[in-house]
């Protein structure tokens, strides 16, 4: 095609573009409704009046100008003809409902709240009597819809609630209600709603507990959740579905106890293999409750003998009771050793080498950090690593697990050498980010601070949070205590503390941490010591002494970065320890008002809950 073709086409594709435009162009001006609007939308609102009031002569043209026009008459305030014009709609409209809610509208805006309110409430009874709703329960939804977005709420629920009980039906319109009182922020009938709806709707018992978790926010709106459904639980008490709920309220609270009662309680009335109680235990076990978690494996193990989880509930009633015993001070060495071999009649009846070679990797983990029995426990790994299994997650745990035991035996050297291998191995995934941050614990431990920062700032970005979060807290640590200092030897003596306990010399740690709060009494580093102390003194046993620790924190050092850790560890000791309810229940209570913001917050509710009797009573 030739260059002057081209120009031809280009300027005849303009050409009728613009011809094409124009008549459109052309077409809108020509339409009174539209001209109308225009001049409405300009602000020039005397043109604008002078043409709806034309157009409003004919009804055809009344769907169209009806929300502009009478939004024109509110703001010129020609209330009078805005009546004179509503009341001529509604008598020639009188199946369309709109125009009389807009009638109120004006009522309302002259301040004549009575005169509106008659007027609507006969709107409702129109469209709520029992006849009408049998054939217009569609009607009905849209009219309070109408109500809601002029504003008239009370007039919307007033609607579904007459609505309901005119056919009789107690959880017609319970999803609406549901969003009326959320928008109004009403959580307590909003909460009822959402219930009633569950109660002859247990198939979309995921919507419901998705919709409560979106919405109900505050610990006191999952109080009131969970108030709400003893209530309903007393008078419905055959219907699972709100048991099921009041389960999954437990576990949104983080109370596992609880949540375990109420499972156990659901699978024993629907005789199944234990379902909702093995959901207990793995979310308990991941929020670090391993005393519900033991107790919940084990009801799989011993009321649910045919369940497909009892394989699975027989390993983690292992890893849970370990954890206790871990945490139960001080350490019974007996109890340590009965669990060693509960762990060895688990793997001579596993058939699956991953979970033999993680039952041996525990078993040496008590065996070193336990027992001290330092020498069967690099037996035990070194054998484990000998078989030929490739590149799996538990091998990297292992070598990490005989880095730590070398390191506890202070043959450091060893130590880096796995680290390094697993990180390599692990390049960029979370298992190699471990390996580079007990390499930046080594570090750290040596005094080598500046290694130690450069590895931690790297793993700060690690998409591991818990990984990110420790790397966080120990360079935290590192520059709070080293920006003053450029000799870096307060820091050091700390570090070497540290190092002490990992290698379980804890009174040699006790002694050296005397020493420097001695020494170092206006230092930065004091609470870290005191909290430390504290926590070494509770391993001992020594429960008394740690809570003197904590109280100097209390007392002295509460507004600094370890305020809240050491107030709850209070708590613990008092209530785990010394099986002090009150004294605990009062420790509780001061962190919740002076931290209200503390990571131990709902941790704290809760105890303070359980401890004052709140689930005594539940069914």
């Amino acid at each position: 095609m030739s260059v002057l073709k081209l120009l031809i086409k280009s300027c005849l594709t303009a050409v009728a573009c613009i011809i094409i435009n124009s008549n459109y162009a052309h077409a809108q001006t020509n339409d009174p409704v539209e001209i109308a609007k225009e001049y409405y939308n300009q602000g020039e609102f005397e043109k604008a009046k002078e043409e709806f009031q034309k157009l409003a002569r004919n009804r055809r043209n009344i769907s169209r100008i009806h929300d502009t026009y009478f939004k024109l008459l509110l703001t010129m305030e020609e209330f009078d003809e805005a009546e004179k014009y509503l009341k001529n709609v509604v008598k020639n409209n009188p199946t369309n409902f709109i125009y009389e809610v807009d009638l109120g509208v004006l009522y309302r805006t002259q301040n004549e709240e009575d005169k509106a309110n008659e007027l609507l409430e006969n709107v409702i009874k129109k469209i709520t009597d029992k006849a009408a709703v049998e054939k217009k329960s569609n009607e009905t939804r849209f009219l309070a819809q109408v109500f809601f977005e002029r504003n008239f709420r009370d007039k919307a629920l007033d609607t579904y609630i007459k609505g309901r009980n005119a056919l009789g039906q107690e959880d017609l319109f319970a999803l609406d209600l549901a969003n009326v009182y959320r928008l109004m922020n009403k959580k307590q009938p909003m909460i009822s709603e959402y219930l009633n709806f569950s109660k002859n709707q247990p198939q979309n018992l995921n919507y419901v507990k998705n919709s409560l978790q979106r919405y109900l926010q505050e610990p006191a709106d999952l109080d009131t959740l969970e108030m709400s459904l003893y209530n309903v639980i007393q008078k419905e008490a055959g219907n699972s579905t709100y048991n099921n709920l009041l389960v999954w309220t437990h576990l949104q609270q983080k109370n596992f106890s609880a949540a375990l009662r109420q499972a156990r309680a659901l699978d024993r009335r629907l005789a199944n293999n234990g379902d909702n109680i093995m959901n207990v235990a793995m979310i308990s076990f991941r929020n670090s409750d391993y005393k519900t978690s033991k107790k919940a494996f084990g009801y799989i193990i011993e009321d649910f003998p045919e369940s497909p989880s009892r394989r699975l509930a027989s390993r983690y009633v292992l890893l849970s009771e370990e954890e206790v015993l871990k945490k139960s001070y001080p350490v019974d060495t007996t109890a340590i050793r009965d669990l060693i071999k509960r762990y060895e009649v688990y793997i001579s009846e596993s058939r699956d080498v991953f979970s033999v070679m993680e039952s041996q990797r525990r078993i040496a983990l008590l065996q070193a950090f336990q027992l001290n029995e330092i020498d069967n426990a690099i037996e035990t790994l070194t054998s484990m690593l000998e078989q030929q299994v490739g590149r799996h997650n538990v091998v990297a745990e292992a070598k990490m697990d005989l880095a730590d035991i070398y390191l506890l035996n202070k043959e450091p050297w060893e130590s880096i050498l796995l680290y390094g291998q697993v990180e390599r191995m692990f390049k960029d995934e979370p298992l190699g980010y471990t390996a580079k941050l007990k390499s930046a614990k080594l570090s750290y431990f040596k005094g080598d601070f500046e290694l130690a920062q450069s590895n931690l700032d790297i793993l700060k970005l690690a998409t591991s949070r818990e990984i990110a979060n420790d790397a966080l807290d120990l360079s935290i640590l590192i520059k709070n205590n080293t920006v003053f200092d450029s000799t870096d030897v307060v820091m050091q003596e700390y570090a070497s503390i540290e190092l002490l306990l990992f290698q379980n010399q804890k009174l040699e740690a006790l002694q050296a941490m005397d020493s420097m709060l001695v020494k170092y009494n206006y230092h930065s580093i004091v609470d870290e010591l005191l909290y430390l102390r504290a926590q070494t003194e509770r391993e001992l046993g020594n429960f008394d002494s740690a809570l003197l620790s904590l109280n100097k924190i209390n007392e002295a050092h509460y507004f600094e970065i370890l305020g809240d850790d050491a107030l709850f560890l209070t708590g613990i000791i008092h209530q785990d320890d010394l099986g002090n309810t009150e004294s605990a229940m009062t420790v509780y209570n001061d962190l919740l008002t002076k931290f209200p913001g503390s990571i131990f917050v709902a941790e704290a509710r809760t105890r303070f809950r359980e401890l004052r009797g709140d689930f005594n009573n539940e069914n």
